[in-house]
């Protein structure tokens, strides 16, 4: 049986669920909906007015050395190609949240869905075709944010070696899955995003 997908957001839920300062629930009520769109492969959502500046800034470690993301162009490209890769898939454990007025910082083991061919092109040579996994990485992150609570950008640090674990067909998640379950509450979280923002 698959996991809930809905675990993806847990720390975010727990923490909207304690905070009372306004801005501190406006970034991580950003945060928990751009996560959600981000595994449904809705990304251009996240570039919404009310959610993302005009102009962020990217800083993510890489096998290859730092990539540096400068504009809404460059940022758009790289989740789109993260679409067309269909590795959006994750559920984050263990996520630890640091909420300020800046921004936040969270670590967590991201446990992220890919075929073998997936895996393969992302450097798991272990991997074989045809076969399903997930990828279990450590990843630290910073993401400052406006006063307005609209995302600045994002430091993404990941850990450099990962574990790849073999899945089971039924118990795979897919894109699919996570737009049929985040759906109905990405509509819920833009109505209350919207309600925080008046």
């Amino acid at each position: 049986m698959p996991r809930d997908i809905k675990h993806l957001t847990a720390a975010a839920d727990k923490a909207l669920a304690r905070l009372t300062d306004p801005r501190h629930r406006k970034i991580v009520a950003n945060y928990r909906l751009h996560a959600m769109l981000e595994v449904s492969g809705r990304w251009e959502e996240i570039f919404a007015p009310d959610m993302t500046v005009d102009h962020p800034f990217y800083r993510v470690a890489a096998p290859e050395g730092m990539i540096e993301l400068d504009g809404r162009e460059q940022v758009q490209s790289f989740y789109k190609g993260l679409v067309e890769a269909d590795t959006t898939v994750m559920i984050l454990d263990h996520e630890e949240l640091v909420i300020d007025d800046w921004g936040f910082s969270s670590e967590a083991l991201y446990n992220t869905y890919m075929t073998g061919e997936q895996a393969i092109a992302r450097g798991n040579a272990e991997a074989v075709p045809g076969k399903k996994y997930v990828e279990q990485r450590w990843v630290c992150m910073i993401w400052p944010y406006d006063a307005a609570g609209r995302m600045i950008g994002e430091r993404v640090y990941p850990a450099p070696t990962a574990t790849l674990i073999e899945c089971t067909d039924g118990d795979f998640l897919t894109v699919e899955d996570a737009r049929r379950v985040f759906g109905p509450l990405i509509r819920q979280a833009q109505d209350e995003l919207k309600a925080l923002a008046a």
